[in-house]
């Protein structure tokens, strides 16, 4: 023990000489150095400790993290809360714990729906079940906006009127929704209305427009949102359009690419425009045609009639003709026959049933235009002909493959010097800029102006340079002191001013008087010269 205590005063002893021996810039970066270790040792501990926690729940409710921390000091369980109490978080080894803990307990909430009527109350009025119901309801369309992609938080509010014994006092039923969108997202039209009719649908007795939807920044998004088909004609009138632009930039950019390859770039301008039928069109066809090989027979029926009837003659009534050997042979019976016959053949008639529908966006190639402009220049260099008549043909047929246009189409009227516009032109080039003049008369700045203009920038200069001047005196009078104090790390030491400081009064002014004299020899030789002259002239005398 004594052994340790004398090596711990030895060191003390050697830290304490070792320390004075340091001059005073050593020692200030001594002291900086260990106050930025254990800064940063601080710190990186802090990190450490900070480390072990991580998020429990984010984006809490007030109400809902007030419930979560009180549970959480009932459990004794170490949290942190950020984000100014939206974020709640807590040990890592007690993370998914306390998750579970506090999902027993329902927390957190969010919303209340229809559990609210999982517990029912001694004495409950119809009343009380009506405001229960309106608040269930609301929690519940509370969870489903939230549910969408850019609604971080939303609160449905639902204003339903009393009923009243006449119809005409009824006041209709009402509904306002707060949305809090994800890192301020704007709802579009198509989600605004699609809350609308969520609400309007839940809710007995709302119409669509008597709902009203509010972002967090308080802009009334249900504003001027079409309910009717007029928005889905809206819709499909863009669609259309943007097809049609589409189909525009795709027939532009492969036409272009095209004469850039052949003219070079930066020498044509192509634009397109292309009309689209959208209508949606069935057409049925029948044709009826006679078979060459022969009649076809559908149906045959035949029908045939025969009979055969016999006469006989009986004798005259009395005894005569009953006694039966008083009876005669009569030879005079007679007999007759019928016989009769109908056919009928029904025969088919060839028939072609064609059924047609044409696609939604097919191209009316009738209305296809195209317009081309070409430098002069770069059509020259080409070499696409000699004159403007074989550079246009040549230009309209790459246009025209490019476009997919073709002549003699049977049910199309295409005419290439009609639909494609071929024009030579010389290109516009930007002038190169001229250099502008300070000053003078088509100068930036009146000439008038321009000496106080300088005179204001040579004393701003002449400023600067005092400053300057004035702060390396300071300097060097810091750097040598009254008591000669040791200079601060990275300073330099002006060896005349340290020469000068050992000098007599006498010495000082005879060195003035050379600096003066080094000094005019530097500024004006002739003049020194001069001065040189005239001391040598009056040694003479």
């Amino acid at each position: 023990m004594e052994s340790f205590v004398n090596m711990f005063k030895q060191s003390t002893m050697q830290a304490r000489e070792s320390w004075q021996k340091l001059s005073l810039n050593q020692k200030v970066i001594a002291a900086g150095a260990a106050l930025f270790l254990l800064s940063t040792l601080i710190f990186l501990l802090k990190q450490g400790g900070d480390s072990n926690f991580e998020v429990l729940y984010a984006d809490l409710s007030q109400k809902d993290a007030a419930a979560i921390v009180e549970k959480l000091d009932e459990e004794k369980i170490q949290y942190q809360i950020t984000d100014n109490g939206s974020t709640i978080m807590v040990p890592l080894e007690v993370k998914y714990t306390t998750r579970l803990k506090l999902a027993s307990e329902d927390l957190p909430q969010g919303e209340v729906g229809f559990e609210l009527f999982q517990e029912s109350s001694f004495g409950e009025t119809q009343t009380d079940k009506k405001v229960k119901y309106r608040e269930a309801l609301q929690g519940e369309l509370a969870r489903t906006i939230q549910r969408l992609d850019n609604v971080q938080a939303a609160k449905v509010n639902i204003a339903i009127p009393e009923q009243s014994l006449f119809t005409d006092n009824e006041e209709p039923t009402k509904a306002s929704v707060v949305v809090n969108t994800i890192s301020g997202a704007a709802l579009g039209s198509k989600e605004v209305r699609s809350i609308i009719n969520l609400v309007a649908n839940s809710v007995e007795g709302l119409d669509t427009e008597n709902v009203v939807i509010v972002d967090q920044y308080g802009t009334l998004l249900s504003d001027g949102v079409e309910m009717s088909g007029e928005s889905n004609a809206t819709e499909l009138l863009q669609m259309q359009l943007d097809l049609k632009r589409a189909y525009e930039t795709a027939k532009q950019s492969a036409i272009q690419t095209m004469l850039d390859k052949t003219l070079g770039k930066d020498n044509s301008v192509v634009r397109v425009n292309v009309e689209l039928n959208f209508n949606s069109v069935q057409e049925t066809s029948e044709k009826y045609s006679h078979d060459p090989d022969g009649p076809f027979v559908r149906s045959e029926q035949l029908i045939k009639e025969s009979s055969t009837n016999t006469t006989e003659t009986g004798g005259v009534p009395g005894t005569d003709t009953n006694i039966p050997q008083y009876q005669e042979v009569d030879t005079e019976n007679g007999s007759s026959s019928y016989d009769k016959s109908d056919e009928t053949s029904n025969y088919e008639i060839n028939k072609t049933e064609t059924l047609t529908q044409y696609a939604l966006g097919e191209v009316k190639y009738d209305y296809l235009t195209a317009s081309v402009f070409v430098d002069n220049e770069g059509a020259r260099q080409a070499n696409l002909g000699e004159t403007d008549e074989e550079r246009t043909k040549k230009i309209r047929n790459i246009v025209a493959a490019a476009c997919g246009l073709r002549e003699n189409r049977s049910d199309e009227n295409v005419r290439l010097d009609e639909n494609i516009s071929v024009e030579f032109i010389d290109f516009y080039a930007e002038p190169e800029p001229e250099p502008v003049a300070l000053g003078g008369a088509d100068g930036l700045i009146p000439s008038s102006l321009l000496p106080y203009i300088l005179a204001g920038f040579a004393l701003l200069l002449v400023i600067i340079i005092i400053l300057i001047s004035r702060r390396k005196k300071k300097k060097v009078s810091d750097e040598i002191g009254l008591n000669g104090f040791d200079l601060t790390a990275e300073e330099e030491i002006n060896i005349q001013d340290l020469v000068e400081k050992n000098l007599t009064p006498e010495e000082r002014e005879s060195q003035k008087i050379k600096d003066e004299i080094e000094k005019l020899i530097d500024e004006n030789p002739e003049a020194a010269a001069q001065v040189v002259k005239a001391w040598l002239l009056e040694d003479q005398r």
